[in-house]
């Protein structure tokens, strides 16, 4: 037995649509047209009591979760020593592929 129930609340009118959800079409146009409209009437269900709602909806902020990190001179070290060491590897690599490269081709004439 399936005790799924699909509600839908729009401009405070409610809507069981759980036995339309498998024909729905889909796409904004559905959803908006006048012929959607007429469908939704058979759906009614109530309106939405608004003395149940809360007059403030209140936002508990997630709490904060300090990361564990160095301290910023050691980080700041590890920053600048990567800004020098990356272009010398890849300077590196270029001079070495370029060697190894006329290497082969003077061994092959």
């Amino acid at each position: 037995m399936n005790s799924l129930v699909v509600a839908l609340a729009n401009l405070g009118l409610v809507y069981d649509v759980t036995s339309f959800l498998d024909d729905h079409p889909g796409g904004d146009e559905a959803l908006l047209s006048a012929t959607a409209v007429e469908i939704m009437e058979k759906y009614f269900v109530g309106e939405v009591d608004t003395t149940t709602l809360p007059s403030e909806v209140k936002k508990n902020p997630a709490p904060q979760v300090q990361a564990t990190t160095l301290n910023n001179e050691s980080s700041g070290f590890i920053l600048k020593f990567l800004q020098y060491l990356v272009p010398l590897l890849i300077l590196g690599s270029a001079f070495a592929l370029q060697y190894y490269g006329k290497k082969s081709k003077s061994n092959e004439s």
